[in-house]
């Protein structure tokens, strides 16, 4: 009897109709620790997003394409793929909708479960919904701990902006709205709110937490093991009190008045004990945070330059290297990471490194691992995805090297994304564009050879943070898409993946920065942080107009000039003959 039998057997038990099991933790995380991983231990797919739905028969896992190459690899038979966004596919709400009858009994773990996509069901079926808050994990046999890490404060040389600022922003809205009560579930906003960090998510520097702004204090909610009588007293001075983790649902049952809160961002546990009068809206620290102050910027421009110098040096150690010696994923994975260590600052990735030679990178989301774990010849392509979390700032960057001989097709697809990725670097832009918008720019190149690619072109990031965050992104599929402003880091990301052949992406963060000013108002453009040559070994330059080849120059000239300092003279010379 595999997992999931043994999850049927137990609604059986129990006369439970169907169990949700998200991927998600106390805060709606888009990554989640060990603790939380109920979802993978059922349905063996490793991938960072999915929602599966057990009933007593059958079963089901969503996720986005992203992860269609990976959960067909890894579900087990008695689990069925639902491809999202795919023709024919129904969101889990329209399923549970189409297929749930009046008796049924839905389970859910309500600490772990989305209080919006609860409240979206209950509106959209013709019945009332019942449902228990059931924990099932019992089955899970040997169940790592809840991290509980030593928070820690980040100092406001990187940050640029003392708690008590940051809090006085959150009241003006506050009270601008007559709100009484902000309650805070996601460790982002958490974390730059209150300049804490943590380590209780692999790759992310947060801290599990909560926390409740009133109009004249605040409460922060952090596990008793995480913090001593320093983080006490620092905060007593702003007027905010340390409140043991577990006391939020009390707290917040306890609230009267009016209360900020965005459902979409808290599980429905918490939702279940407000009783007093909400509203419902993003967090404004979401947007506050987005906007990346003058030391901010300062501080993450300096993390791409060593960054920059870093995986520079590594790409020059794999194109010298590759033809002598056992190399696999994993070992080169390890190799980049040397790169960094030697950084100052460094602290570990910002995720982990997609290291993916060959078919593996049609994968999007592929992780080298014990069981896959490719050689790694002089040949083919070999694509990269990293990013390291520095005191001064986050990085995410992609790069697909060229090992060796590769196909025309390969040389004609890496050319192509080349070409959404300089087209998106290099627009300019009218203030008031949103990511929506500017999603296209990126992918027309590819829709002229009939191809796309199944993810956003772009994401936020966040300041020694989040590697993804909001509310800025570049998406094609997007209502609620964010206006692009001055100050906001979004990546550049294009590719193009063939099942059983390849896989291609280039990536770079970029600033957005003011532009010029005419009678039609304020423009807008973009500056790289990322700081690493593109490897013109697999550039296709017939593919590419005389001003992609000007940009693309540039682009090099000025990686040269802000990274060659910090290398060697072979390595200077060697990125020296980037510039054309």
């Amino acid at each position: 009897m595999n997992e999931i039998e043994q999850l049927q057997q137990l609604l059986k038990e129990k006369h439970l109709s169907y169990y949700i099991v998200p991927t998600d933790d106390d805060h709606q995380s888009e990554m989640v620790g060990d603790f939380y991983q109920f979802r993978a231990y059922l349905s063996h797919f490793t991938g960072s997003a999915g929602t599966l739905l057990v009933s007593q028969s059958e079963a089901w896992l969503w996720t986005d394409g992203r992860y269609f190459i990976q959960a067909s690899e890894q579900l087990p038979e008695n689990v069925t793929l639902m491809k999202s966004r795919m023709p024919g596919v129904p969101t889990l709400t329209e399923f549970l909708v189409e297929n749930m009858e009046e008796n049924d009994v839905l389970g859910f773990d309500a600490s772990v479960m989305n209080a919006s996509f609860i409240l979206d069901l209950e509106e959209n079926l013709d019945f009332d919904l019942k449902f228990e808050d059931i924990d099932l994990t019992e089955i899970w046999k040997d169940r790592p701990e809840r991290s509980h890490e030593k928070v820690f404060l980040y100092d406001n040389k990187y940050n640029g902006k003392d708690t008590s600022l940051k809090l006085e922003w959150i009241r003006d809205y506050m009270d601008a709205n007559s709100i009484t009560h902000h309650l805070i579930a996601s460790l982002d906003d958490i974390a730059w709110i209150f300049n804490i960090r943590g380590n209780d998510i692999a790759c992310t520097p947060v801290a599990l937490a909560f926390a409740i702004i009133d109009l004249d204090k605040a409460y922060l909610y952090l596990q008793k093991e995480t913090y001593d009588q320093t983080i006490i007293d620092h905060y007593k001075e702003k007027n905010v009190f340390i409140k043991d983790y577990e006391d939020i649902y009390d707290d917040v049952a306890a609230l009267d008045g009016t209360l900020l809160v965005d459902l979409g961002a808290i599980n429905y546990k918490l939702f279940s004990n407000i009783h007093c009068e909400f509203y419902d809206e993003t967090n404004p620290s979401q947007y506050f945070k987005a906007i990346k102050n003058e030391t901010e910027i300062k501080n993450a421009t300096y993390a791409h330059i060593k960054d920059g110098v870093a995986v520079t040096k590594f790409m020059y150690w794999l194109k010298h290297n590759i033809q002598t010696g056992h190399h696999t994923e994993i070992s080169i994975s390890n190799k980049l990471e040397e790169f960094r260590k030697a950084q100052e600052h460094y602290i570990e990735p910002s995720f982990e490194t997609i290291c993916a030679y060959k078919e593996n990178g049609a994968i999007i989301h592929y992780k080298p691992d014990a069981d896959h774990n490719a050689e790694v010849k002089p040949e083919g392509l070999l694509m990269i995805d990293s990013g390291g979390q520095y005191l001064e700032g986050t990085t995410d960057i992609t790069r697909t090297f060229v090992l060796g001989p590769i196909t025309d097709e390969e040389k004609r697809d890496f050319t192509i994304v080349l070409k959404c990725w300089l087209n998106l670097m290099n627009i300019v832009f009218p203030y008031g564009m949103t990511g929506v918008n500017l999603d296209t720019v990126a992918r027309a190149p590819l829709w002229e050879y009939g191809l796309d690619f199944r993810h956003g072109t772009g994401h936020g990031v966040g300041h020694f943070l989040s590697c993804h965050e909001g509310p800025q992104a570049f998406r094609p599929y997007d209502d609620e898409s964010a206006r692009i402003e001055p100050g906001m880091i979004t990546s550049d990301e294009p590719g193009v993946y063939i099942e059983g052949s390849h896989g291609i992406r280039h990536e770079n963060l970029l600033l957005c920065v003011k532009s010029e000013v005419s009678e039609y108002g304020q423009f807008l453009k973009f500056v790289p942080l990322t700081m690493v040559p593109i490897d013109l070994d697999g550039v296709d330059f017939s593919l590419l107009s005389p001003k992609q080849v000007e940009e693309l120059n540039a682009y090099h000239k000025e990686v040269y000039e802000t990274i060659s300092s910090y290398l060697t003279e072979e390595e200077r010379n060697w990125l020296k003959g980037f510039v054309r």
